[in-house]
């Protein structure tokens, strides 16, 4: 018994839970929109839920967002820059078709859409160290 109890906070202290997402109380309706809508099958989304880890250090990120620390001239100087509005043309030339055709779908501009990729993943150079999956479902 005592190992099963070690066991237990080891798994609490780093961070990471096994958090059956498919039995949280919205998932029957996302995983039926997610049927009805896109194809996808209800079990592959199930089985894919039940594989979500709960991690503390994602809500903890989260919650001390630079936005809270810096005003607008601070952030500003991290955003515009020479090097990130080059990257920024670039990334436009480059994926124009996608980004028209994202524009024309959703109603949301290609520059916007191009603004949002910059700041969250620096034009793809930062895709992050936490698995979608289990961000999303933190979150």
């Amino acid at each position: 018994m005592k190992f099963v109890g070690l066991l237990v906070l080891m798994v609490f202290a780093s961070g990471v839970v096994r958090a059956d997402y498919s039995e949280h109380p919205l998932a029957q309706s996302f995983i039926d929109k997610m049927v009805n809508e896109h194809g996808f099958e209800e079990g592959f989304l199930r089985d894919t839920l039940k594989q979500a880890e709960r991690k503390e250090s994602i809500l903890k990120a989260i919650s001390r967002p630079a936005e809270k620390r810096l005003n607008w001239a601070e952030y500003s100087k991290i955003f515009l820059t020479e090097k990130r509005i080059r990257f920024g043309k670039e990334f436009m030339l480059k994926y124009a078709a996608v980004l028209e055709r994202a524009e024309s779908e959703f109603g949301v501009p290609k520059e916007i859409i191009t603004a949002i990729i910059g700041v969250e993943t620096r034009y793809g150079q930062n895709k992050g160290s936490y698995r979608v999956l289990d961000a999303l479902t933190t979150l």
